[in-house]
């Protein structure tokens, strides 16, 4: 009884609410008609005037039917003289039945007289509400009057032009009575009272209109009530002890079998759960074992099922498995790639080997010409000479193959100056490098092949205007050094060949670009590993850039 007397007054609270905004709309929306200008006009052309044209009457029955189309519950509007005679648009009118009639003549007179006493002082609201002559004669609909002094724009509540009626169907309480009530036969009933105690509004349309004492007198029914406060109308609901106990009973003996019921259900759900569970977990093990075991390669995953937890954490595993297969396959690419540098430089360690007699030689001999060429007085013959004597003694010489950053800008701007020499006004160049990175350890003859290409594929085919600019400069903790040309660029599928090169990924064919540029980037990978990047931008209008950021390594 208490649970029930909760969620009843809970409830009850709603309804009150709902009711109270729906009349506070209902009032509102006869109030503006009662201040509506063309009403006040009409209405004083009617009601103060001896001579009521029809005109007049059709105009004010189309002015109200418009207003009445904004709810479908007003069933009649009304302008009210006096002596109570009504001008009025019926919504039910049907073969000379309207809401109002001499009949009513009394009843209207007595209401403007009162609406009037509240229009001449300060009492407020002002307008009244009524359920006398509570129902329309067509059809016997119930309904509910609001009167309103029609007062215009002016608001002058002591020169009405008569008064107002606007008259809505009682009906709009059934579907909240039927809320409050809910399903027919249970133990619940809602009803609205008016003031002296008479049902205006039932659940069971039987009681409308008796008093509410049947319910008052009944020992058995617990009554909650609530005011209604924008009308002098009460909101109750009446609850029945008998038919309360009563379905607690039924309930009880009806549940007996259900619980029994629900334990086996439960069993059965809880040994499937149980049974769900081991099974992820069992498949997560086997997974398990078997990569631990080390018969296979990372390839023991589990295959998913499901979407809850346990499901979730095979998923977890078998993207840790797929990492490590990841992280296995990087490891083997590094390998791989530290291998083949390492073959690559002892296959050049070996040649060089190879030819190191010879170097010698060619060193000896070069020597012995530059000084033939002294005696003669041909010095720009003699430093030629003596720049590519230099240039082979540091190429040839094996016992440092890592070497400094100055060395290796001296021997960069030594191999300008002889390609200068041989192409003349083909090209120009510039070198800049900054002082304070001299001491940068690098690997021997790592820009030389960047130089080159730029030489001779990016101004193949010119005769002068090629412009080369080696710049190094420091940013942030790494030397960035660009290696930029004016050619004539590189086409786009050789470009993404290189790229590719530069990033790092094995590529097996060599005929986009040879192997100048391979050898030395995996050169410099194995000497400065991931610390080291190279980029390569190129456009027919602007040229080739090559840059390369080089972090600083002690030697």
């Amino acid at each position: 009884m208490k649970k029930n007397h909760l969620m009843e007054s809970a409830v009850l609270d709603a309804m009150q609410m709902n009711i109270d905004n729906t009349m506070t709309e209902y009032i509102n929306m006869g109030a503006q008609i009662a201040v509506a200008q063309t009403v006040y006009d009409l209405a004083g052309r009617l009601t103060m005037s001896q001579e009521t044209p029809e005109r007049n009457i059709l105009m004010l029955k189309s002015t109200f039917a418009t207003m009445a189309y904004y709810s479908k519950n007003v069933i009649n509007i009304s302008v009210i003289s006096k002596d109570g005679v009504p001008y009025q648009y019926d919504r039910l009118y049907q073969l000379d039945t309207y809401m109002w009639s001499s009949v009513n003549s009394s009843f209207l007179k007595d209401m403007y007289n009162k609406l009037n006493e509240i229009a001449c002082d300060k009492r407020v609201p002002k307008y009244l509400i009524s359920t006398e002559n509570g129902s329309h004669p067509t059809n016997n609909e119930p309904v509910f009057h609001i009167f309103y002094p029609i007062v215009g724009r002016s608001n002058y509540f002591s020169k009405m032009h008569g008064m107002l009626c606007v008259t809505f169907s009682l009906d709009m309480l059934q579907p909240l009575m039927d809320i409050l009530s809910g399903e027919e036969g249970t133990y619940s009933q809602a009803y609205v009272t008016e003031e002296g105690g008479r049902i205006i509004g039932h659940s069971n349309p039987e009681y409308k209109g008796k008093s509410e004492s049947i319910y008052r007198n009944n020992d058995m029914l617990f009554i909650l009530d609530k005011p209604l406060e924008k009308v002098n109308w009460n909101l109750h609901i009446s609850l029945d002890r008998n038919k309360l106990n009563q379905s607690v009973i039924e309930i009880i003996t009806r549940g007996m079998g259900v619980y029994i019921f629900l334990i086996l259900v439960v069993a059965g759900i809880f040994y499937l759960i149980i049974k769900k569970i081991n099974y992820p977990l069992q498949s997560i093990k086997t997974a398990m074992e078997t990569t631990a075991s080390g018969s296979e390669k990372l390839s023991g995953k589990v295959t998913v099922k499901g979407e809850h937890e346990i499901w979730q954490l095979a998923r977890g595993y078998n993207d840790m498995i797929e990492k490590l297969v990841k992280q296995e396959k990087e490891v083997e690419k590094n390998h791989l790639l530290c291998i083949t540098a390492m073959k690559r430089q002892h296959q050049a360690e070996r040649e060089a080997l190879e030819t190191q007699i010879n170097a010698h030689f060619l060193c000896n001999t070069l020597g012995t010409i530059n000084y033939e060429a002294m005696e003669c007085g041909n010095f720009k013959v003699s430093e030629l000479i003596k720049k590519l004597s230099n240039i082979l003694r540091y190429t040839f010489d094996q016992k440092c193959q890592n070497v400094y950053m100055y060395q290796e800008f001296a021997w960069i701007e030594q191999y300008l100056f002889l390609q200068k020499a041989r192409l003349e006004d083909v090209f120009d160049y510039e070198v800049e490098f900054p002082d304070e990175c001299a001491d940068w350890s690098c690997c021997k003859l790592m820009l030389q092949p960047f130089v080159e290409n730029a030489i001779l594929h990016g101004f193949e085919g010119r005769e002068n205007g090629g412009k080369l600019l080696i710049l190094a400069e420091k940013a942030d903790e790494r030397l960035a050094v660009s290696i930029k040309d004016n050619g004539c660029g590189i086409p786009l599928d050789k470009l993404e060949h290189i790229r590719r090169i530069l990033s790092g990924e094995e590529v097996t064919d060599t005929k986009k670009t040879g192997i100048g540029i391979r050898n030395v980037v995996a050169r410099m990978r194995l000497f400065y590993g991931n610390g080291i990047m190279i980029t390569v931008t190129s456009s027919k209008e602007n040229g080739t850039e090559f840059k390369i950021y080089i972090p600083e390594v002690k030697m």
